[in-house]
């Protein structure tokens, strides 16, 4: 009985533990897409030595050396040793500031000496999966595709080439992203956004025109 009463005793002694009050934590406002932009402003671009033109449209920016914009190499994996790359045109603003977007770029590059068989296996060699024959400007090229990443899929290039004279011609289109989820807080790109910067690559592309 002592034992009993001892505790009950102890027990009201106790300090009553105060419920902390939840406040409710309001949504986070979606961000839309952002504006686009007018500069860089559009122009005609011309490849003097593969005789071609192409359109950029505003907001794109342009480099003739790799490495300023891009890593060639890591976005265009079936690219020979002895390609070298023309020019390189990258969006120069993020449309989804809240999504796993890192970029995308419209790459020219040519490979000199190169067979009509080795420019066409740079689209099935893996890990490129063969797609369609496609045409540009009224001439056949041969097309491709490539996904990768570690954990998630962090690089897309399509890529287009073709017999131009002695060398293997190369489009590269290629989008590329980060991992989202707990880690960055970031949205993955959905099926739309990706199908909406496959087509601002496309509209650069189905600009493209040969001089000669």
């Amino acid at each position: 009985m002592w034992a009993l009463g001892c505790g009950l005793g102890l027990a009201a002694q106790e300090p009553r533990m105060q419920v902390p009050k939840v406040v409710p934590v309001p949504p986070l406002r979606p961000v839309g897409p952002a504006k686009e932009p007018t500069s860089p402003a559009a122009r005609d671009v011309v490849d003097g030595r593969d005789g071609l033109t192409f359109h950029l449209p505003p907001g794109w920016n342009l480099s003739r050396k790799d490495g300023e914009a891009s890593t060639f190499r890591l976005d265009a994996r079936t690219a020979p040793a002895k390609s070298r790359l023309r020019m390189v045109a990258s969006l120069a603003f993020n449309p989804y500031p809240q999504s796993t977007f890192a970029g995308e770029l419209f790459y020219v590059s040519a490979t000199p000496g190169l067979s009509a068989e080795a420019c066409a296996a740079e689209t099935t060699a893996k890990p490129y999966k063969a797609l369609d024959a496609a045409t540009i400007d009224g001439k056949s090229f041969w097309r491709g595709k490539d996904e990768h990443g570690h954990i998630c899929t962090e690089g897309r290039d399509v890529v287009y080439t073709a017999m131009r004279g002695n060398a293997c011609l190369r489009f590269d289109l290629a989008i590329n992203s980060f991992c989202g989820g707990d880690v960055s807080g970031a949205e993955d790109l959905t099926a739309g956004q990706l199908q909406a910067l496959y087509t601002r690559l496309m509209t650069i592309l189905n600009s493209v025109r040969f001089t000669d």
